[in-house]
């Protein structure tokens, strides 16, 4: 199946929020799990009432040493609360020697059958974030459309989409149009990176999303879930084909 990787480069735009929700949209008929990849720990555990270390990733690796097994995996997983199986990241100095240790790639083909969403937080340009996007299919860069954010995407976007396609979903508003963004990565790049989507910036919705009473409404009704939606839906379709969409999105 495919492993995809979410990140930010700059401040926090909202990678846990986006990849939450789109996990939580991703169709029953693909299997899917979330997996925590920031070397400064994860956010899920806190957010979502599960228990930060016990199982986690660094349970997971200190088990797979000697090779990745596919039972061992979805035993180190949690559960997100009416929705998929989740690998969280304690936070810490054992976490960053986890992500040292784990092949992304290796455990992506030992679940051929599933679908990986990695929240790999900050994407430094050194190892392991480096190797990880390396070896994602696809890498989904979450960004505000402000000059210092977009001033980094443009300088990194050739490296980040040297081996394969690199998708900006832009979160919220600002002084940059959505056409003016897609045009200067697909030119910066020659057409490997562009703007996958634009996202509200929906606070009551990402808070709705974490809370058992407002789960249902905030994945069925919120500004947040309605406008996911086409992330998760083209993000499907491009797992499902494997190979680019490169027409413009909606707003360009």
């Amino acid at each position: 199946m495919s492993l995809v990787v979410f990140g930010s480069l700059k401040d926090a735009p909202g990678v846990t929020t986006l990849v939450t929700c789109v996990a939580y949209q991703w169709p029953r008929h693909r299997r899917v799990a979330l997996v925590e990849a920031d070397a400064d720990g994860g956010s899920v555990a806190p957010r979502f009432g599960l228990h930060p270390e016990r199982p986690s990733l660094v349970s997971f690796v200190a088990v797979s040493r000697h090779g990745l097994s596919e039972s061992e995996f979805w035993s180190a997983c949690q559960r997100l609360p009416g929705g998929p199986p989740v690998l969280v990241a304690p936070g810490g100095a054992s976490t960053a020697a986890a992500l040292e240790q784990i092949d992304f790639g290796a455990l992506d083909r030992s679940l051929s059958d599933t679908d990986l969403l990695v929240d790999a937080g900050r994407l430094r340009a050194a190892e392991p974030q480096a190797r990880l996007c390396e070896q994602a299919d696809f890498v989904v860069v979450v960004v505000r459309p402000r000059f210092e954010s977009l001033a980094v995407l443009l300088d990194r976007a050739e490296e980040l989409s040297a081996h394969g396609p690199l998708l900006a979903v832009v979160v919220g508003d600002g002084s940059y149009p959505v056409s003016e963004i897609d045009g200067a990565l697909r030119q910066t790049t020659g057409d490997r990176a562009w703007v996958l989507a634009t996202v509200s910036g929906d606070s009551r919705g990402a808070a709705g999303l974490a809370g058992d009473g407002r789960r249902e409404r905030a994945l069925g009704r919120s500004r947040l879930a309605r406008t996911v939606r086409p992330v998760t839906d083209l993000l499907v379709h491009l797992c499902s084909a494997g190979m680019p969409v490169l027409s413009r999105p909606e707003g360009t």
